[in-house]
């Protein structure tokens, strides 16, 4: 399957238009900058409220913010960190460890946050199916500005099938308010509502029903979610600031580069992971342990 290039900017219509240890090390992994604040829900406000609120002139075209001085300033990116039970990630190509290998993995490795984090980058490993990423932002400008939509400029293929692991389950993420589907050809930010069943996708636009806006000086913890069922995606997000000088774009990603997910690998119909992978690999309680893909295929296929 060849890949895709995609890159989206939402205007003012909405209309589209082409433009446990494990946990713990794995939420430190991607970090970058300092920690700033706690987390936030992005809470609804008056829309005509704030007299010193930007608001641009009728009709301006976004353009990039002034790298000098940008209307928010992004002081901390962390992810995607895994929202599944068991923090799954993937690797591109079949890694085996011997019975050594994988003891020192779990007993060195996995506990240090440093050398997880190596061995993470070195190995291309990618969380799959569902993440988010959390953002600490700072209003930067002499006067209040509002976010007014987020865009993702995408680069999709085939999911990773190499190794696959899962750690012991320690429950999953439940608290993102806004979340991109990576597999839809045109992604947008969509409002997830509080269900008793967890978070809801409403196919809603966030933006429509909430508003963000950032006080010179305040400090604001956005955390946004992504999942794919059908591809592997490296992604960038596109804030859009409403300011007094105008419409401003403002990029994000991790130190330069872009996010990745994963979607799981290709089985057959009622399988789950680690069937359709080379190698697998499982934690339980008394550690590390290889996982056999092809057991987990044909227990699928038996249902």
């Amino acid at each position: 399957m060849g890949s895709a290039h995609n890159v989206f900017y939402h205007g003012p219509d909405r209309r589209a238009r082409a433009v446990g240890p494990l946990a713990a090390v794995l939420c430190l992994l991607l970090a970058t900058g300092a920690a700033v604040g706690g987390t936030l829900w992005w809470q609804s406000r008056d829309a005509d409220g704030g007299a010193d609120r930007a608001r641009p002139p009728a009709g301006t075209r976004p353009r990039p913010a002034p790298s000098g001085s940008p209307p928010v300033l992004v002081a901390s990116v962390t992810g995607p960190v895994s929202d599944l039970p068991g923090r799954d990630f993937a690797l591109p190509d079949a890694l085996r460890m011997s019975e050594a290998e994988l003891a020192r993995f779990g007993s060195e490795i996995v506990p240090d946050s440093a050398a997880f984090a190596s061995w993470y980058e070195r190995h291309g490993a990618v969380v799959t199916e569902s993440g988010t990423i959390t953002v600490a932002l700072r209003g930067n400008a002499a006067e209040e500005v509002q976010v007014t939509d987020i865009n993702v400029h995408k680069k999709c293929g085939p999911p990773l099938d190499g190794t696959h692991f899962e750690g012991h389950s320690q429950g999953g993420g439940d608290t993102v308010a806004v979340g991109f589907d990576l597999d839809a050809a045109d992604p947008y930010p969509q409002l997830r509502a509080r269900t008793g069943a967890g978070l809801k996708w409403t196919e809603r636009h966030y933006f429509d029903e909430q508003t963000l806006t950032l006080k010179p000086g305040e400090r604001e913890t956005l955390s946004v979610g992504v999942i794919s069922a059908r591809h592997r995606c490296s992604f960038t997000l596109e804030l859009v600031v409403a300011t007094r000088d105008g419409v401003l774009t403002q990029q994000i990603d991790r130190q330069g580069k872009p996010f990745e997910l994963t979607a799981r690998a290709p089985a057959a119909q009622g399988s789950r992971p680690p069937a359709g992978y080379r190698a697998a690999y499982a934690q339980d309680r008394d550690g590390w342990h290889p996982a056999d893909p092809a057991a987990a295929a044909a227990k699928g296929a038996g249902r």
